[in-house]
């Protein structure tokens, strides 16, 4: 255990067990005393984080941090078995998983081993128990819907693999050989459910990355609270949630204030207050408090309920190796029948004739590509990153110029805010203040900074302005007594609204030499302060860019909208040669057009508005976790935790994939001229020659379901 944040009359720290959290309570009414008055203690078991709150004097705050960090030397305390069940007035009840973590289990989907096995023992249980006057009559209704498909592609002037599996399964038929026709019968359904099994298996887990917990929720009907299913939630029912429990709804507080973890919405790790007024997202969690909330969004309105949308829409994505292969599988049907008249015109044996439709190379091909795809998507999802559709990974494994967002990408995404710099008047509680009032309707890492500074210092940012406009790429401005006032980028502030920062030329170098960012306030017209926030590097930074570089990349670019100085100091501590400062959306867009111009496969990788052009127009757009929603729609990755190691899984496992596709085709090709060659010498029947041909495209989509990456 220990100490996070303290401030007068609030201690937030870190605990293993609610059991210890009771210990520590205990120890300081024991030595404390009288003295510590009311001390109210919660804690969430998802964050593992607890929160103190007591009498808000000095001298008793560091009596209170003496005695815990007494407590917290103390032998731990075993964990509590269990937890209770949530129910009204419960404020310690269990918490839920955060959403955006991927800890949530899909719905339960059978193992394909057993379904396999479950075919196949059904299939020779019923000949072994079938009199055998009947098993001919019973094959032949059991093939019947594969003939009919058959048939149809023919009368829709179709030459496809439907056709040649049915001529196949004819031609057995015809020689009276109904063990042959029942084989490949089976083996094409073990394909065809292996390949519906991966779909399903994928759709499930990378929606289970996104969906809630289904549970019931409590709803203030008639002033009265009752518990209903999720699915029975309109929009603008009185939602309640208490500490721990997830919110199931997009919408605002109507009463109550409390601490909102909103990490898989956002990123961000700590808590932000949420009180009348205030939005609060479907996903995130209350850590602390009750809230009632105005529903606006419900179901599938919500806006993990859309990204969820996405992701199951991801299926009509298809890879164009895989559009590829089912195109080619088509075309080599007609050249099967073609083969198969030569040789009987020049052998007048219809079973050599008919050995090359027992074996052909369509089927497999059409199989195992698409299995192979899907694999690479789940195991991609598990290992963090979200690829939309088959397609884009074809296109990651291309991938030879990345062009990466500096804020949130190559930092934390976890800003501080470490000075404010005041000028013409104004004071640094009016910066602050108001900084956080317009920034709070804007989740992004750095306006979360200014935000949880104003908490941390106990200012009230209620809002007294009017209504909060956003700019593109550069501030947001509002009205506040008349005055128009606007915070955001230098180039926003200085060239297109013309406020003279010559009075704050001081600060503003010191804080560009030691690798700041920086905001500026301007009110009526002239600059009220300046804000100077640090966004530490993330720790695998460095190692990113260098795999990178390994694995060839040939160019990589970093893009900011900070300053000169800021741009040059980052990229020198991450040793990258090619940088810009001071970036615009359009230059953005501009940089990745001129990229592809040149003949380079472009990944974009940010999480801002003004990313979502260029996520857009690159080959491959990538959005950070914490990314905006516009960033998240727009994208064809998502990286679903903050590690960069993700993107570079994706990469690998795209570049796998297709070198595993590639073997798959050359293992396809090889195996099945082998066996039309057996059998066209008749050193095989055509019964074996189908088993041969069928359990091959079995083995290739089993292989094309392995997982590739190997276990961390």
């Amino acid at each position: 255990m220990n100490i996070v944040r303290s401030i007068p009359g609030r201690i937030r720290f870190e605990s293993e067990s609610e059991q210890a959290v009771l210990y520590i309570q205990e120890y300081l009414q024991k030595v404390v005393g009288d003295d510590l008055g009311e001390i109210e203690f919660s804690y969430s078991q998802r964050s593992g984080r607890g929160l103190a709150l007591f009498s808000p004097c000095p001298n008793l705050t560091a009596r209170v941090l003496e005695a815990m960090g007494a407590a917290m030397a103390e032998p731990p305390v075993p964990e509590l078995p269990t937890c209770r069940t949530a129910a009204p007035g419960d404020e310690m009840a269990c918490t839920l998983p955060a959403l955006g973590s991927a800890l949530y289990e899909a719905e339960t989907i059978e193992n394909p081993f057993w379904i396999v096995a479950k075919k196949v023992l059904n299939f020779y249980m019923t000949r072994l128990f079938m009199p055998a006057t009947i098993r001919p009559y019973w094959t032949v209704f059991s093939v019947s819907p594969l003939i009919f498909e058959g048939v149809r592609s023919l009368f829709q002037r179709q030459l496809n693999v439907a056709v040649l599996d049915a001529a196949a399964i004819g031609s057995a038929l015809a020689m009276r050989d109904f063990n042959t026709a029942g084989t490949i019968h089976l083996l094409l359904d073990i394909s065809e459910t292996l390949e519906d099994w991966t779909r399903e298996k994928s759709r499930s887990d990378l929606a289970s990355l996104f969906r809630g917990d289904g549970k019931p929720v409590w709803v203030l009907r008639k002033g009265e609270e009752v518990q209903t299913p999720q699915e029975n939630l309109v929009s603008g029912d009185l939602v309640i949630v208490r500490s721990g429990a997830r919110i199931p709804v997009d919408g605002v507080v109507a009463d109550g204030t409390a601490m909102v973890n909103q990490a898989s919405m956002t990123g961000e790790p700590l808590s932000v207050k949420r009180g009348p007024g205030k939005e609060v997202y479907a996903g995130t969690v209350v850590e602390e408090g009750k809230i009632i909330i105005l529903s606006e969004g419900v179901g599938d309105e919500t806006r993990f309920a859309k990204i969820a949308q996405v992701i199951a829409d991801s299926e009509n994505m298809k890879a164009d190796i895989h559009g590829q292969a089912v195109k080619l599988a088509d075309k080599i049907v007609p050249y099967s029948f073609l083969l198969s008249g030569v040789i009987f015109a020049v052998t007048r044996n219809w079973m050599q004739a008919a050995a090359v439709l027992m074996a052909d190379y369509s089927c497999a091909i059409k199989l195992a590509t698409p299995l192979a795809v899907r694999s690479a998507m789940l195991e991609s999802a598990h290992c963090g990153a979200l690829i939309k559709g088959g397609k884009f990974i074809e296109q990651l494994a291309q991938v030879d110029a990345i062009v990466l967002d500096k804020t949130g990408t190559l930092t934390k995404a976890s800003p501080e805010v470490v000075d404010i710099c005041p000028v013409n008047g104004y004071t640094r509680e009016f910066i602050l203040r108001n900084a956080a009032c317009m920034e709070e309707h804007f989740p992004h890492p750095v306006a979360d900074a200014v935000v949880r500074k104003a908490d941390e210092e106990g200012f009230n940012h209620d809002e007294k302005h009017a209504e909060v406009e956003y700019i593109l790429a550069h501030g947001i401005a509002t009205t506040l007594d008349g005055q128009r006032m606007i915070l955001g980028s230098r180039h926003f502030v200085h060239e297109d609204e013309g406020i003279d920062l010559d009075e704050a030329e001081a600060q503003i170098s010191r804080c560009s030499e030691s690798g700041l960012s920086t905001l500026y306030m301007a009110v009526g017209g002239k600059l009220a302060g300046v804000i100077a926030l640090q966004d530490p590097l993330r720790e695998s930074a460095y190692r990113f860019i260098r795999r990178l570089e390994n694995m060839g990349m040939k160019r990589i670019i970093m893009l900011t909208g900070d300053g000169e100085a800021t741009a040059r100091n980052v990229a020198a501590e991450l040793d990258i040669q090619e940088y810009y400062a001071q970036v615009l959306p359009d230059e953005k867009t501009d940089l990745v057009d001129s990229l592809r111009e040149e003949g380079y496969t472009v990944a974009m990788v940010g999480d801002g508005i003004n990313d979502s052009a260029a996520l857009s127009r690159a080959d491959v757009g990538v959005s950070m976790k914490h990314g905006a929603d516009i960033a998240q729609e727009a994208c064809d990755v998502m990286l679903t935790s903050e590690r960069l190691d993700s993107l570079m899984d994706a990469m690998s496992l795209s570049k796998m994939v297709m070198r595993r596709i590639k073997r798959n085709y050359r293992f396809i090709v090889g195996s099945n001229t082998l066996f039309i060659g057996l059998g066209v010498a008749g050193i095989i029947s055509p019964a074996m020659l189908a088993f041969l041909h069928n359990s091959g495209t079995v083995l290739t989509c089993a292989h094309s379901m392995r997982p590739m990456l190997p276990e961390q």
